[in-house]
């Protein structure tokens, strides 16, 4: 693979996920796909809804705006970056990042042990429907205390994209990237279904990136060897990784199905509102539109539940399959941060490290 073609890889899953982001955002306190139709038209959302703002952002309304998360994938992003620059241990940077963006959230300032070039960003920390366990768990750290929970929400897993793109840019072996994939999601989210279900999101979108000519079969490998990487970190035998495997097993079975895509993710799957729910609606609709981009993100969006995460994950897998010129151009000209989005791929790509510390 060249240069250039990898560039195009780590572009296209980060931009990929904040596409999807911004796509599923309007929709993602809509029940089901029927009240998504009744909004939109017989086929669903299958456009940004431009129109969309939310009651206290002044962004123009011409960009798809994006929600909480592109903001805490790209506060990750940055968190990994400054740890890297600084030889630092990687996840207390990116807890440090996620500090910042809690703060500029809820109006507290924050000391960290660096100069956050995101939080500068008006349009980046705007409250976008931020989530509960993510602003919870956050104000313990920022009260000196630890987090405890045992949530399985889909706030970690909808994060940890830029730790695959790194792992894959610099040869980080599977199990380094589930161990810090997890390790990131536990920041906030204890229950072992984020951390599985974050660790493999990492390894499956660093996978992907670094294959060439990915079709449906060996698209199917990457995931069963994600599993597979995922149970010898964190061990085969505990009670969740069961679950873990058995809902990945279903979302990969269902590729043939006849039934329409929302039927099949509402009827098999869920909402996508947990973590191991969310990776495998993505996974589902990579699966089946594998070589589309678009047909891709639709099928992730329009479902009852958490559209905007659910197609943020699919849309940081296929932009790792297809990369970002595959990515239609108006996805990407009417895309709010577009240009951050691209900017901070690319340091991802080419920063490099001196050690791994996590």
């Amino acid at each position: 693979m060249t240069t250039e073609q990898l560039k195009d890889k780590c572009r296209g899953s980060l931009v990929g996920g904040a596409v999807g982001d911004a796509l599923g955002y309007p929709v993602e306190f809509i029940d089901s796909f029927n009240e998504i139709r009744t909004k939109y038209g017989e086929n669903g959302l299958t456009e940004y809804d431009i129109s969309y703002t939310w009651p206290d952002t002044d962004v123009s309304n011409r960009y798809a705006l994006v929600s909480d998360d592109t903001q805490m994938t790209l506060y990750t992003a940055e968190g990994l970056l400054e740890a890297i620059r600084k030889d630092k241990p990687i996840v207390p940077m990116i807890c440090n990042a996620y500090l910042v963006w809690f703060g500029n959230q809820v109006g507290k300032k924050v000391k960290v042990s660096y100069k956050s070039t995101m939080s500068q960003i008006k349009r980046l920390n705007q409250r976008r429907a931020p989530g509960n366990t993510c602003l919870t768990s956050l104000f313990s750290i920022y009260s000196g205390k630890e987090p405890v929970n045992s949530s399985k929400g889909c706030g970690g897993v909808m994060r940890v994209a830029p730790i695959g793109i790194y792992g894959a840019s610099h040869d980080w072996t599977l199990e380094e990237t589930v161990r810090i994939a997890g390790e990131v999601a536990e920041i906030t989210h204890q229950h072992p279904l984020s951390t599985y279900s974050s660790g493999a999101l990492a390894v499956i979108v660093q996978q992907c990136i670094t294959a060439e000519n990915i079709d449906s079969k060996s698209f199917k490998d990457i995931i069963n060897k994600s599993v597979d990487v995922v149970a010898n970190v964190y061990g085969e035998h505990v009670p969740a990784m069961e679950n873990f495997r058995q809902i990945i097993i279903k979302a990969l079975e269902l590729e043939h199905n006849q039934l329409l895509d929302w039927k099949i993710i509402e009827n098999n799957i869920g909402g996508g509102w947990v973590a191991e729910e969310t990776l495998a609606i993505a996974i589902l609709s990579v699966l089946r539109h594998i070589d589309d981009f678009k047909d891709c993100l639709i099928c992730a969006v329009n479902h009852g539940g958490d559209s905007d995460s659910t197609a943020a994950v699919a849309g940081n897998i296929i932009g790792a399959i297809l990369g970002y010129n595959a990515i239609p151009e108006r996805y990407k000209t009417n895309l709010e941060l577009h240009d951050l989005i691209v900017s901070v791929a690319d340091d991802i790509t080419t920063m490099m490290p001196t050690s791994i510390h996590t």
